[in-house]
């Protein structure tokens, strides 16, 4: 298991895509498989940091991840306001050519994972992906 905080800025983006290029390697994953692994990674934690937080305060976003034979398990975990993606679904008829910014983040999310569970524990998110490689 690798096991990552990343501070709550969006600059951080960089640092992960440098964690999951070494994850890539490391883990032999397939290149079209870890392109949407980092879909998913980037969509949650630029959802966490633009929308989670109230304050202007710096907080933390754990990310751990795990290979087992052929599924990678990844689950971020914030201490942002209370959030469950699974509840909440974009339009799925609409044409992502004419979304001016944004919104289809977690429609991606959503179709690139394998499974996906969402628990509130004390005052921390714990959101929990599943991806087959």
């Amino acid at each position: 298991m690798q096991r990552f905080i990343y501070s709550s800025e969006i600059h951080e983006i960089q640092k992960i895509r440098e964690d999951l290029g070494m994850l890539e390697t490391e883990w032999e994953i397939p290149k079209s498989k870890m392109n949407q692994i980092r879909v998913i990674v980037e969509e949650l934690f630029s959802n966490i940091v633009r929308f989670a937080y109230e304050d202007h305060q710096d907080h933390s976003i754990e990310i751990k991840m795990m290979k087992e034979a052929d599924m990678i398990e990844i689950e971020i975990i914030d201490d942002g306001r209370p959030f469950n993606p699974l509840d909440h679904s974009e339009d799925p008829i609409r044409d992502p050519a004419r979304v001016e910014s944004g919104g289809m983040g977690l429609t991606l999310v959503q179709t690139f994972s394998n499974k996906m569970s969402y628990r509130r524990i004390g005052d921390k998110n714990q959101l929990n992906i599943e991806k087959k490689i």
